[in-house]
């Protein structure tokens, strides 16, 4: 079934569509008979569903089920996150500054006096936020939204 108001279907059946949006589902399922079946086999499993008993994992077989999961090889995603993970990404972030900063001053011949703002602007934040991004893996944030966080919670009133 290829129809528009396909993917509706669950939300009316469930009840959780608006007023207005749900009376042109009404409208459409008087005309559409693909839709009119699929409404019922929604229904019938909806029902079906509801006349399971209800399951309750002994603390055993969630423990069970947890160390198997434990046991599976990380995905290429959990691979390349803990590659980006704080741990590893912080150092290579400062060895990245300092070398950014090296570059910079040996290019500069090293007897020109430069002005601050001559500098690259993000070896330059890097830099004067080190001491910042080498706490972040101390303080075990996950994210750099996280490290915004910290920095701005002067704004909520914290210290």
């Amino acid at each position: 079934m290829s129809c528009a108001y396909e993917e509706d279907l669950t939300a009316y059946v469930d009840g959780e569509l608006p007023p207005p949006h749900r009376a042109r589902v009404e409208a459409h399922l008087g005309t559409c008979a693909d839709c009119q079946q699929t409404e019922r086999l929604l229904r019938v499993t909806v029902a079906r569903m509801a006349e399971l008993p209800a399951f309750t994992p002994s603390p055993s077989a969630r423990r069970e089920v947890l160390a198997r999961l434990d046991a599976l090889p990380p995905t290429w995603r959990e691979r390349l996150a803990s590659l980006l993970r704080p741990g590893v990404l912080v150092p290579s972030l400062g060895v990245a500054a300092a070398a950014v900063l090296a570059v910079l001053v040996v290019g500069r011949g090293g007897g020109e006096s430069t002005a601050l703002d001559e500098w690259d602007p993000g070896a330059l934040e890097v830099a004067t936020n080190l001491e910042l991004v080498e706490d972040y893996e101390v303080l075990g944030l996950d994210s750099s939204d996280d490290l915004e966080v910290v920095e701005n919670l002067h704004e909520l009133g914290m210290p």
